[in-house]
């Protein structure tokens, strides 16, 4: 089917008419950020003025605060002794320990106690106030380390300037003071160590050469062994690793020899033990055994084919049995002569497994003779290298720690500032010019981007809780129906009867050329030959269907067409009033006395175009729609008209527009812009489904000309339907049975329609 028909087969079942009467319809679809942003934009900037003014108020009633700050360089010369992780003086972790310091409490405590700072505004206050100024300097005070270099910035926010500068400038003063002028050390006792403790190491080192020069005098046969001593050690290892594989083979086949030599002496097992050997040993006769079995089994397959195929007593199937038997025999003396030769299979196969057990008993005997003789040399030899070994371990440790001392003693700083840390002060604190809070640009900045977002906020949730379709897309995703035209806004127009007619009396306004575009859709998408009845209605009242029906009769009828235009609203008729027709007669006079539709059919002034109006308004239009007459009168007209196009009341109030649409060609359903909802819309479409509706297509009505909604333009007209009810005219929701829709013959006679009377009538 293509995407721009859909049409529903009267025979086929309810699951098979569309997806929302079997299935779920699609949800939602998801909503484009950017389009909700434009459409809520009045909202956004009506919160964003709001929130730059939250903003603006705050920002008057807040205190401001004034930041000053210090910059220092913290250094220490620390002779590089021993340890060499006390030579990294400027490392990260010791500038973020002096930062900390900085932070203590004694160092607070030290600033403040000194009597100009106790008398300052902001220490005086707290005091005043009961509150603790250590506590308000620590909450205040800001100390970083910087992030490429080494510089510690030392800070304070009060709300008085001149205070924070004094403040920041006491406390490095404390640090200073309390830290840094006690981190001296005397280098000449440092030098005095580090030469007592080179004297005790150098007689140690003499000590262990002579105790060295003593063992290998002792021993000069370490001399030959200490070079042989790799070669030991290599084959008492490779002997190892032989040793420990072959017992590991022993006794796998000993704990073979064993099983074999239990099913050999029983009986009942030596079944098992040949097929053990006949697998140990298999060779050319068990291949050619496997073969005679498939030559077999491929002359049975064959046998069954030509059986199948020419019966029993074919000549080809006799033969085919003859060499079944040839080649059984075959494998039955092959079978034999396997079987004589198993017995002496067996026995060799146990002799062979006792073989093999008694040579890696031998190999293991002979490997472990061998293993104990090397054994006892690389003993001998590894003891003695052992403490050769010691002993030159020992003296070479005593001569690099002597090394190491000498190495510390020339890098010893003779000064008496050995050790000292040095703070140099980069930058004194200074009063504040301007505050550093309240930020003017940032309070702003942040409450009109709150105000924003809560206006975005709020027009998502509205668009949210909005279940109308606004765009043609979301009509076509929301009905998967294929839609056939958007009508614009008919400015000027003052009421239904003029609108009614806008295609003649404004031929070239917007709403006329959309009515041809319709037209034009209609043709090439859903009107093809067979399709002579339209039946044009709409989900709820008030959606202008009444309106698209007779522009659209009057254009069908302009292209050359002969139209006829029935009202079939039998509870709220506007086609009288829009082409100035007597209402004393029409449809419903038809249905209810059977009289003929020829009399009564009228002339609307416009060349190819009929009306059939509604006549005087019944009490039981279902009925009437529902007796089997409408169906046939239906028919006869369709064979005088090439068009008739059919003004039904909505889908959902009334079941008048079910009985229609299942007797028509097609069903144009009016939806009215920026109105129609995607729950009333898809059941007025699934209504139409249920009673197999053939060829629906959808009409969008009332767009505004801008166009920001996505339905390029549209046009709106409703007409209220208060009058509709279920009261009186029958149980709506009830199966009423719809007729069948014929096939129209193609026929054109033309009835006869008498003039209308001057003059509009209401």
């Amino acid at each position: 089917m293509p995407p721009s028909l859909v049409e529903t087969d009267p025979l086929a079942p309810l699951a098979e008419l569309g997806p929302g009467v079997a299935a779920s319809t699609p949800g939602r679809p998801e909503q484009n950020l950017l389009a909700l942003a434009w459409q809520s934009r009045w909202l956004v900037l009506l919160f964003m003025i709001l929130g730059g003014t939250a903003g603006w108020l705050l920002l008057q009633r807040a205190v401001p605060r004034y930041t000053s700050g210090s910059k220092i360089y913290v250094e220490r010369n620390l002779p590089q002794i021993l340890d060499s992780s006390l030579s990294v003086g400027q490392s990260a972790s010791y500038l973020f320990t002096q930062a900390e310091i900085i932070r203590s409490t004694s160092v607070l405590a030290a600033a403040v106690e000194s009597p100009e700072i106790a008398q300052l505004e902001t220490i005086r206050n707290a005091v005043r106030t009961g509150e603790n100024p250590l506590a308000l300097l620590r909450e205040a005070l800001m100390v970083s380390v910087g992030a490429n270099d080494e510089i510690i910035t030392v800070a304070l926010e009060l709300p008085n300037a001149e205070d924070a500068s004094r403040l920041v400038n006491a406390i490095v003063a404390a640090y200073i003071d309390k830290y840094a002028a006690d981190r001296k050390s005397s280098a000449v006792d440092i030098l005095t160590i580090l030469r007592a403790e080179k004297q005790r190491r150098q007689t140690d080192l003499e000590g262990r050469r002579t105790d060295l020069e003593t063992f290998r005098n002792d021993h000069p046969e370490l001399a030959v062994k200490v070079r042989s001593g790799s070669i030991v050690s290599d084959r008492f290892s490779t002997l190892t690793g032989e040793l420990n594989s072959t017992e590991i083979q022993l006794l796998e086949a000993k704990a073979l020899y064993n099983r074999v030599k239990g099913m050999y002496d029983s009986p009942a097992q030596r079944p098992l033990l040949a097929d053990m050997a006949r697998e140990n040993s298999e060779g050319i006769e068990e291949q050619s055994l496997l073969a005679l079995q498939n030559q077999v089994q491929g002359v049975e397959l064959q046998i069954a084919a030509e059986q199948a195929h020419w019966g029993d007593g074919h000549p080809r199937v006799k033969l085919l049995m003859k060499s079944l038997a040839m080649w059984q025999e075959r494998l039955d003396a092959k079978k034999a002569e396997l079987a004589e030769d198993r017995a002496t299979m067996t026995a060799a196969y146990v002799d062979s497994v006792k073989q093999q057990y008694e040579l890696l008993e031998h190999k293991y005997a002979e490997l472990q003779r061998s293993y104990d003789r090397q054994f006892s040399e690389a003993k001998e030899v590894s003891a003695q290298m052992l403490q050769l070994a010691s002993l030159q371990e020992a003296l070479e440790r005593s001569e690099k720690e002597n090394d190491d001392i000498n190495e510390q003693i020339k890098k010893v700083n003779l000064t008496e500032e050995v050790g000292a840390m040095n703070v140099s002060i980069m930058e004194v604190a200074a009063p504040a010019a301007e505050p550093s809070y309240p930020d003017r640009k940032r309070f702003l900045a942040a409450g009109s981007m709150l105000g924003a977002l809560i206006g975005f906020g709020l027009g998502w949730l509205r668009n949210l809780l909005d279940h109308r379709l606004k765009s043609a897309d979301e009509i076509s995703e929301a009905l998967q129906l294929p839609i056939l035209g958007a009508l614009p806004l008919a400015p000027g127009v003052k009421n239904h009867i003029e609108a009614g007619l806008m295609l003649v009396n404004a031929p070239r306004a917007a709403f006329s050329e959309a009515i041809r575009t319709l037209r034009t859709s209609f043709h090439f998408g859903l009107g093809g030959p067979d399709v002579r009845v339209i039946c044009i209605t709409s989900p709820s009242p008030g959606d202008g269907k009444s309106t698209v029906a007779s522009n659209f009769a009057v254009a069908l009828a302009q292209s050359g067409q002969n139209t006829l235009l029935i009202d079939a609203d039998m509870r709220k008729p506007r086609q009288h009033g829009i082409f100035g027709a007597a209402k004393d007669s029409g449809l419903s006079t038809v249905l209810s006395d059977r009289r003929p539709a020829s009399a009564i059919i009228q002339a609307t002034g416009i060349e190819h175009l009929s009306l059939l109006p509604c006549g005087p308004v019944p009490s039981n239009p279902v009925e009437l729609l529902n007796n089997g007459f409408f169906g046939d009168l239906i028919t006869q007209l369709s064979e005088h008209f090439d068009r008739i196009v059919i003004d039904s009341p909505p889908v959902m109030p009334v079941a008048d527009a079910r009985v229609i649409a299942a007797m028509s060609d097609a069903t144009l359903l009016v939806l009215r812009a920026e109105r129609a909802t995607r729950r009333l819309s898809q059941a007025a479409r699934n209504e139409l489904w249920q009673v197999r509706a053939k060829r629906l297509g959808v009409v969008v009505n009332g767009v505004p000309l801008r166009g920001p909604s996505g339905y390029g333009y549209g046009y709106g007209y409703g007409a209220g339907y208060g009058g509709y009810s279920y009261g009186g005219y029958g149980d709506p929701s009830a199966d009423d049975a719809p007729l069948p829709s014929e096939r129209r013959k193609k026929s054109r006679p033309r009835l006869g329609a008498e003039p209308i009377a001057a003059g509009p009538q209401d």
